[in-house]
């Protein structure tokens, strides 16, 4: 196994908390100077401002602490792919451009048989959905009230194929004609895997469908075997995609 660990741009969710932060900021420079400048004519223009600059201040502590649980839940993936012992390379938080959009993908662990494009959630709470579904639905308990409550969250199946619909497609683009031909004949297989010690996902994980626990992610990468349309990843293949997906020169 080898493990590739790089510094990027931060993911974009965290590129929106400092965003937030500055709106919140600019709001209260820009209130402070009404009411300097301008007292007190600019009374309340600086009391909306200053509405303005804490509705965005929690904005960003909110974008903050579900950034903040995500990244828990990737180091802990990535702590048991960094681990394996297959014979493959892992890359974590892999950013390129693709579809006019950037496009992010947890981890990528390329091997000989296939290509595995992994999405991790980090999720307290019962898990119900079907593989069709647009959204499926997360129960939980409130920590303080201890009350019940549901929300929806996009299907994280859905959100997976589209992360592999464009990695493909920037990879036959990027890739030399004679490794891109290749590219083009083999499998790239989604995972979802729901890492959170307290989550329940029991009634979404499936083998068939790519969906698994923290737990059972090792068994899932080591049983794992594609179509047999697929074709197998050369060396060289493996080696030119981790090279651009890490952005490696010759």
């Amino acid at each position: 196994m080898v493990a590739t660990l790089r510094q990027l741009r931060p993911p974009r969710a965290i590129r929106w908390v400092m965003r937030w932060r500055w709106i919140s900021f600019l709001f209260l420079a820009v209130a402070i100077g009404l009411s300097f400048y301008f007292w007190p004519w600019g009374l309340l223009g600086s009391c909306i401002l200053l509405i303005g600059a804490i509705w965005s201040f929690k904005v960003a502590r909110h974008r903050n602490r579900i950034v903040g649980k995500g990244s828990e839940g990737e180091a802990l993936v990535a702590k048991i792919l960094d681990n394996l012992t297959m014979d493959a390379r892992v890359i974590h938080s892999i950013q390129f451009e693709s579809g006019h959009k950037m496009r992010e993908i947890d981890h990528c662990l390329i091997t000989h048989q296939a290509i595995f494009c992994i999405e991790t959630k980090y999720l307290r709470g019962k898990i119900i959905g079907l593989p069709d579904d647009r959204e499926w639905t997360l129960h939980k308990r409130a920590r303080k009230t201890r009350s019940r409550y549901k929300r929806g969250f996009y299907n994280p199946l859905k959100q997976v194929a589209t992360q592999i619909y464009h990695l493909r497609s920037y990879l036959e683009s990027h890739l030399t004609p004679r490794w891109a031909q290749e590219c083009s004949q083999i499998w790239i297989q989604g995972i979802v895997v729901f890492a959170h010690p307290q989550g329940d996902a029991s009634s979404v994980t499936s083998a068939e469908h790519g969906v698994v626990t923290l737990d059972h992610l090792p068994k899932y990468l080591e049983n794992y075997h594609p179509p047999t349309r697929a074709h197998r990843l050369s060396y060289g293949l493996r080696r030119e995609i981790a090279r651009l997906l890490t952005n490696e020169t010759s």
